[in-house]
C-alpha cells in the first residue's frame, strides 16, 4: 500500500474524525442539554429514548456530544459529565453494571466474593455520583432486553430506575427502533417522555433528499484537496445514495475509503473515476453494477420498505427480530 505523506496523513485523519451537525442532530443535542439542566430542578430525573436503524448515526452522535461536553466542562479530570456505556450482546444486568463501573475507571476488578445485584447497583450509584455524571447514555440498549422474559426485563428496568433516582441522573437509552416494543414497564415508559428517532435519508422525499445533498456538501468541505470535490451533483448524489441506501455510516465509510485512494494517488480532487475505483475495491452486496459507471437512469434507488421489527410470537430466538427490507426503484 502506498504510504501517505505527513500532510496527507493529517488530511485523512481530519476527514475520518469529522462530524456534520444536521437539524435532527441539533434537536437531540438540545434534548440532552435539557435533561442535564432539568436534573437540578427535579427529584425524579427525566429520561429519553433515542432510536434508529443500524447505520443511522446514533453512535457517532452520542460520541460527538460527549466529546463536546466533557472537553469543555472545566471540571476535575476525574469528573465525567457525560458517560457512555455500551451493552454487550446477550449480557445480563450484572455485566452491564460492571461495564458502567469499568467505563468510569473506578472498578479495577470484580471482588472474589460475588456481590449481589443490589450491592452492585448501589456501587454504580456511588461511583456515578462521585464522578459528577450528569447524563448516562446506554448504547445498544436493545441487546440488554432482547431475548429476555418479561420478569427479566422488569429486573433490568427496576435497576435502572433505582440508579436514575438515587444518583439523580437522567438516562438515555439508545438502540434499535423495535426496542420500544419490548420496554413495556409502565413506570419506566412514563419516564421516557422525550423520544427521538434517526431516520435513514430518502432519495424519493424531496426534503430528505436535500438533507442528503447537504450532507454531501458538508463532507466535501472537509476534504483537503487542491480542488474541492462536487459530490452533490445530480449524478453523484444518486450514485452515492445507491451505495449507502440512506445510511449515514455506510456513506462515511465509503467516502473515507475514496478519500484515502485519492490521497494515495496524489489526486487533486475526488472525482467520479476515483469513486468508481472505490466501488470496485469495496464491492456492494445489494448492487450488481457499479453506479458510477452506468447510465443515470439505470442507477437503482433503494427505498426502505419495511423497518426491522420485533416478533413477540417467535418460537425461536433467531426469529424474534425481523430484519429491514429494501425495495429498488428507477
Amino acid at each position: 500500500m502506498t504510504k501517505l505523506t505527513p500532510q496527507q496523513d493529517a488530511a485523512l485523519k481530519e476527514f475520518g474524525l469529522c462530524f456534520i451537525e444536521l437539524p435532527i442532530v441539533t434537536e437531540v443535542f438540545n434534548d440532552f442539554d435539557d435533561l442535564r439542566f432539568n436534573r437540578g430542578y427535579q427529584s425524579d430525573p427525566q429520561c429519553m429514548m433515542l432510536t434508529g436503524e443500524t447505520g443511522s448515526g446514533k453512535t457517532s452522535l452520542i460520541q460527538e456530544y460527549r466529546r463536546r461536553v466533557n472537553a469543555n466542562s472545566g471540571l476535575r479530570h476525574s469528573d465525567v459529565p457525560v458517560l457512555i456505556t455500551k451493552v454487550s450482546s446477550n449480557k445480563g444486568l450484572e455485566k452491564t453494571l460492571i461495564k458502567i463501573l469499568s467505563d468510569l475507571e473506578k472498578f479495577a476488578c470484580h471482588q472474589k466474593k460475588r456481590d449481589t445485584k443490589v450491592d452492585l447497583t448501589k456501587k454504580v450509584v456511588q461511583n456515578l455520583t462521585a464522578a459528577k455524571v450528569e447524563l448516562l447514555i446506554i448504547n445498544e440498549f436493545h441487546d440488554l432486553v432482547k431475548f429476555k422474559s418479561y420478569q427479566e426485563r422488569q429486573i433490568i428496568t427496576s435497576a435502572l430506575k433505582f440508579i436514575s433516582e438515587e444518583a439523580n441522573i437522567p438516562i438515555v437509552l439508545v438502540g434499535m427502533p423495535w426496542m420500544k416494543d419490548i420496554i413495556n414497564d409502565s413506570e419506566w415508559v412514563s419516564r421516557l417522555r422525550r423520544r427521538k428517532h434517526l431516520d435513514y435519508f430518502s432519495y424519493t422525499v424531496k426534503e430528505e433528499c436535500e438533507h442528503f445533498r447537504e450532507l454531501l456538501v458538508g463532507f466535501s468541505k472537509r476534504m483537503s484537496f487542491d480542488k474541492r470535490p462536487v459530490l452533490h451533483s445530480k449524478e453523484l448524489t444518486r450514485a452515492l445514495f445507491a451505495v449507502c441506501r440512506g445510511e449515514f455510516r455506510q456513506l462515511k465509510y465509503f467516502l473515507y475509503e475514496a478519500c484515502k485512494i485519492a490521497l494515495q494517488n496524489n489526486a487533486h480532487t475526488l472525482n467520479e473515476q476515483i469513486l468508481a475505483k472505490t466501488f470496485d475495491k469495496l464491492g456492494c452486496d445489494h448492487l450488481s453494477s457499479n453506479p458510477f459507471t452506468i447510465e443515470f437512469k439505470d442507477v437503482p434507488i433503494p427505498v426502505l420498505s419495511s423497518p426491522s421489527r420485533y416478533n413477540p410470537n417467535a418460537l425461536e430466538e433467531k426469529d424474534e427480530i425481523i430484519d429491514r427490507v429494501f425495495e429498488y426503484t428507477y
